[in-house]
């Protein structure tokens, strides 16, 4: 064995050891743990070529792949719930998972999982969502002189939070906060 092979390994020890450092305190995809190793390399490991650095970076995240530590799919199912809940619509989902720099075909194969498994998601958020900025039965302001001024701002709301059209008006139609907190809490077994 000579000294580059001691190089080479020394560069994969060194690499596995920053991925599994990263990983033991983050949930990551396969593209910003390469992110993270590039970046590594970069700063510690210059006397490398880069072809080598590459191809070390890969072997550790197929390593990875491997031993079940990163996984896109998982991670991607895990952040669509969770922005979900948060009141999140499906096209401001989309690209928060796009900007991950997640696999289009998995964010398009399990947000439509996700989307098509549960009735009312959409609606759910737009709920969630309209809680958060006090919008529509969540409103705590008195409304009688420009309401239809103010109905414009709601719906202006929803529409850059990626809400359609019919979404925030099944939304603004609700009443009052208390028959809003009812839907939510009851959602999984109503139809709208």
């Amino acid at each position: 064995m000579n000294q580059t092979d001691n190089y080479v390994k020394d560069l994969n020890k060194a690499l596995m050891n920053k991925a599994l450092a990263y990983l033991s305190n983050f949930s990551s995809t396969e593209n910003k743990l390469k992110n993270i190793l590039q970046t590594f390399s970069k700063n510690h490991f210059k006397k490398f070529e880069i072809n080598q650095v590459q191809k070390e970076i890969i072997s550790i995240i197929n390593r990875c792949k491997e031993l079940g530590y990163i996984n896109d799919e998982e991670f991607t199912k895990n952040k669509v719930e969770k922005y979900n809940y948060e009141g999140k619509s499906k096209k401001a989902i989309i690209l928060k998972l796009q900007n991950y720099g997640i696999d289009k075909i998995i964010v398009n194969k399990v947000i439509g999982e996700f989307f098509d498994s549960k009735e009312n998601t959409e609606f759910r958020a737009a709920l969630i969502f309209a809680r958060k900025k006090s919008l529509g039965p969540f409103n705590k302001r008195n409304l009688n002189d420009n309401f239809q001024k103010v109905l414009n701002t709601w719906f202006g709301s929803f529409s850059r939070a990626g809400f359609n059209y019919e979404v925030a008006q099944k939304v603004l139609n609700i009443k009052s906060s208390f028959e809003a907190e009812n839907f939510l809490c009851n959602i999984e077994n109503q139809k709208y």
